[in-house]
């Protein structure tokens, strides 16, 4: 119980600051995005979870979690490069 008290800090913090906000600044900027733009950045949330935990942790993944990365964001770049090339022709 002592050590719950000792981490109101940060869970205060984790609940308030990198949740609650957050997630109102995302639901407000999903306002302003065009909807598919929107959907294609959401669900590479977790390859955004990746990257920053390499880059701020020093996390590694294993060779299934980077293909499952490298698998995400070339679905992203075809979605876009897709309707791009075919609104050229």
């Amino acid at each position: 119980l002592h050590g719950l008290f000792l981490a109101t800090i940060p869970i205060a913090y984790g609940g308030l600051i990198s949740v609650g906000i957050a997630y109102t600044l995302q639901v407000v900027a999903q306002r302003y995005a065009h909807p598919a733009h929107a959907a294609i950045i959401l669900s590479l949330e977790a390859v955004f979870a990746a990257l920053g935990g390499w880059l701020m942790l020093g996390e590694t993944l294993s060779a299934r979690g980077l293909l499952g990365c490298s698998l995400m964001l070339a679905g992203m770049l075809f979605s876009q490069l897709r309707t791009y090339i075919f609104k050229k022709k």
